[in-house]
């Protein structure tokens, strides 16, 4: 239970201070910036307005405006296009191809505490000229004003955000948009999918490198084990081998999460993670000592299907962040318990021996057999 309990302990902090090293590394190389517009198997890349508005079936196009606010009083987001032609709950098109298609909160009984209004002309077919828009404070539903809201704007392929907060009956100041003055908004993100994959490597490889080691020096307290296994080149060898596997991991990983996108976030990043913590079990089992190499397979990928739950868990309460720490210590603990089975192989043998087997031929335990 001891030993069990050591190595499962070892894994876990091991693999937790690797992850929390690659959050801060990632924070710094601002990653996020990075991987936004992409699928990323444990990175939370939208925008919130973004991811709001694929929830609730709103079209995108150029020019684009979007509404959203955080309780269940009633925004309306209004815009006035180059014609003239003004678009608002009442008015819900424009014979300019304009298109109020999302409505949040208008009915209290359907109000949601994430609303999202939308309007929007399909890219290409907009009038020339400058937009008006403003926001108008409908009904308050009960929640406390005034009420922040965020404003995001997409024109010419770049964006902008603008925020303020408003009261019951309040409209804010009207913002004019000229869609040949937007020269300084933000670009948006474009598809990079081999940052994507170069990350989650990265990630693999450096989980691998640091279970690879803490799995095997704490072996050496233990006298069963071949001190052949703590050279050196042996111990330099095998991390080398653990961070390579790990990177495979996380690359295919990756792969899988992005190639199974049509069977839906939740479905593809499952086969993304059994993947990932199932070839980084089997590739540690090649690179730490007494690890035998289907329990290791089968922990990681035990561990990978758990770790779907425990993702959207960190991701619903806190951030992908921390998702990916515990993540991380999730696959560590497992991996890491499996050390036992070959522990317990050994204590077993010996005490079958009688004491007839020296503990130190014990280094590699699945080869010995007990006399009947």
């Amino acid at each position: 239970m001891g030993v069990r309990l050591l190595f499962g302990a070892i894994g876990l902090t091991v693999a937790l201070l690797a992850a929390l090293g690659l959050n801060a590394l990632f924070d710094a190389l601002n990653t996020l910036a990075l991987l936004a517009g992409n699928r990323v198997l444990l990175f939370e890349t939208d925008n919130e307005i973004v991811e709001r508005l694929e929830q609730a079936g709103a079209q995108f196009g150029d020019p684009q405006f979007s509404l959203a606010w955080n309780n269940r009083n009633d925004l309306d987001l209004h815009v006035i296009d180059p014609a003239g032609n003004h678009i608002w709950y009442r008015q819900r098109s424009s014979p300019t191809g304009g298109e109020l298609d999302v409505d949040a909160n208008a009915d209290p009984l359907r109000a949601t505490d994430r609303p999202v209004e939308n309007i929007y002309w399909q890219p290409g077919n907009a009038p020339e000229g400058p937009y008006k828009v403003y926001v108008h404070h409908y009904a308050n539903h009960g929640a406390p004003d005034p009420t922040p809201y965020t404003l995001r704007i997409t024109v010419n392929r770049r964006t902008r955000e603008y925020a303020g907060s408003l009261r019951d009956g309040e409209e804010s100041q009207p913002l004019t948009v000229d869609p040949r003055d937007v020269g300084d908004w933000y670009l948006l993100p474009a598809e990079r999918s081999h940052w994507a994959l170069v990350v989650m490597s990265s990630w693999g490889a450096t989980l691998g490198l640091i279970l690879a080691l803490g799995l095997r020096l704490p072996q050496a307290f233990f006298k069963q084990v071949d001190r052949a296994e703590f050279r050196i080149g042996r111990v330099i060898g095998n991390a080398l081998g653990g961070a390579l596997l790990g990177a495979l991991a996380g690359f295919l990983g990756q792969l899988l999460f992005g190639w199974l996108g049509f069977l839906g976030d939740g479905m593809a990043r499952f086969v993304g993670l059994i993947t990932l913590g199932g070839l980084l079990g089997y590739g540690l089992a090649h690179c730490v000592p007494n690890l035998p190499v289907n329990p290791a397979r089968w922990a990681g990928i035990t561990g990978g299907a758990l770790c779907l739950w425990l993702y959207g868990w960190a991701v619903q309460n806190g951030s992908d962040a921390t998702g990916r720490w515990l993540v991380a210590a999730l696959l560590g603990l497992a991996i890491g318990l499996m050390i036992t089975i070959l522990f317990w192989a050994m204590r077993y043998a010996l005490v079958r021996s009688g004491g007839a087997i020296e503990a130190n031929r014990l280094s590699r335990a699945y080869r010995v057999k007990v006399g009947r």
